[in-house]
């Protein structure tokens, strides 16, 4: 049972941190009926995250990793009839959670460390091969002294040096 007492009423304005007015939001799903993301494991259905804000629900926010599997489409955008802005929605989430632990390490950078990617790109050779693309996509997953650049570059910053053994360097 959740305690709508305990729920901090003003976490839509801390969220959102003047990036949009979410409470146009009726949970009509147009978001997530075009969102590649929402077929993931776990789905990211941005419009149970927004019921979350608006229902002031922070310990449940706080430790929901769904809008970080967001795959950056945005398609969500086009088709919000409220102009609600879903991906910003996500993008705003993702900082709030970030501000509310300085400590949190998303659950993509250890993929994004390992492959140069915060999606599985590399994983998807049949498909792409499929529509005439090749097995890998160009990028660090197939030029070896671009991805240990990228190692060098990710290496400098705060949140790997912190934690080095998440990142196995």
């Amino acid at each position: 049972m959740i305690d709508l007492v305990q729920a901090n009423k003003n976490l839509w304005q801390e969220v959102m941190d003047g990036a949009g007015d979410i409470r146009h939001c009726f949970n009509c799903g147009t978001c997530i009926s075009v969102c590649p993301a929402a077929e993931g494991n776990p789905p990211l259905l941005i419009r149970r995250l927004v019921r979350m804000v608006l229902l002031g629900l922070e310990e449940e926010l706080i430790d929901d990793e769904t809008a970080w599997a967001c795959v950056s489409c945005n398609q969500c955008m086009e088709v919000c009839p409220q102009g609600v802005k879903p991906f910003e929605v996500g993008l705003a989430i993702r900082r709030w959670q970030c501000r509310q632990d300085v400590t949190y390490i998303p659950p993509s950078l250890p993929e994004l460390f390992e492959t140069g990617h915060t999606q599985p790109v590399h994983k998807v050779g049949v498909l792409r091969k499929s529509v005439g693309l090749e097995e890998k996509p160009p990028s660090v997953v197939t030029d070896q002294e671009s991805m240990e650049r990228f190692h060098q570059m990710l290496n400098e910053t705060e949140i790997i040096k912190s934690a080095p053994d998440m990142f196995g360097e």
